[in-house]
């Protein structure tokens, strides 16, 4: 199979257009079309709904699109450690949320002052991809909460640091204003969560939390992503869960991060990697970065 191919259709799904897919290929519309039934007639498989405007995948082309994902991304894996393979060694990074690398980033030049040695290549995949593509070998270490390491086969982690989660309130919503929320407080008013969909055990875990608070949480409504839970967080007055370190895009006026009492809902950032990898920069890597944080 043309790898090719692979990349035409991870970019047909995303962009939803033929014409736009064939513009950010630099190829025409007729190829990318011609690809795609070319992959229907090797897999005897409908893949695009192609009735549909915005064009839509079938649910085979959903599953095919999963796969395709992961076999790129170790394509171009491969074709990177294959680049560097005559020059300094290659350490690939993988996170997925701002506020899981924010304390990291400043250690970086001090890092790569003392290992000249060694290149960095930070990428953001989505958190439920996280353990999965580090397993796959797609990138050397991750950097997430821990809820995405536990039980995973062939995984070492190390903490690096913790936090707490805030509520997340407009200023529309009868809490704005206060200092600290108490649990009896909290859950007396419906939520909104990122789901599992986004955020993998995560989203299992905030719940679990909720249920050690002593209380089964209301949750009215689950999102992919945060613009959108911030959305229904000042549309519909619903409150939301960030990290304590979360770095909002809206005026305090508008929406607060708000401490919780007493609860549950906290966090512990871990870096990961796959014990039988041998890329001899992770060691140092791993060392500086507990070094770091342990003082």
């Amino acid at each position: 199979m043309n790898i090719e191919k692979i990349k035409y259709f991870i970019d047909l799904v995303e962009c939803r257009n033929f014409t736009e897919t064939a513009k950010k290929n630099f190829v025409s519309q007729t190829t990318i079309s011609q690809q795609v039934a070319s992959l229907e007639k090797e897999f005897d498989v409908q893949l695009i709904n192609r009735k549909q405007i915005p064009i839509e995948p079938t649910k085979a082309g959903w599953l095919f699109y999963g796969e395709a994902l992961v076999l790129w991304k170790q394509y171009s894996h491969m074709k990177t450690k294959m680049i560097n393979f005559h020059q300094d060694h290659f350490l690939s990074l993988e996170y997925s949320a701002f506020t899981d690398i924010q304390q990291l980033l400043p250690l970086i030049p001090t890092f790569k002052e003392t290992n000249p040695h060694i290149r960095l290549e930070l990428s953001k995949v989505m958190l439920k991809n996280i353990s999965e593509f580090l397993q796959k070998g797609l990138y050397d270490v991750a950097i997430a909460v821990d809820s995405e390491f536990k039980e995973k086969d062939g995984i070492q982690t190390h903490s690096l640091y913790r936090g707490k989660y805030c509520a997340v309130v407009s200023h529309q919503h009868p809490l704005f204003n206060r200092d600290a929320i108490t649990k009896e407080e909290l859950y007396a008013f419906p939520l909104v969560m990122l789901n599992a969909t986004a955020i993998g055990n995560s989203y299992y875990l905030m719940i679990q939390n909720a249920i050690e608070d002593g209380y089964e949480p209301n949750i009215v409504c689950t999102v992919d992503d945060v613009e959108t839970e911030l959305f229904h967080i000042i549309t519909e007055n619903l409150i939301g869960f960030f990290p304590e370190n979360y770095r909002l895009a809206y005026p305090k006026e508008e929406v607060q991060l708000i401490p919780l009492k007493d609860s549950c809902h906290t966090y512990k950032i871990e870096i990961a990697y796959l014990k039988d990898n041998m890329n001899p920069a992770i060691q140092p890597f791993i060392e500086q970065l507990r070094h770091w944080f342990s003082q």
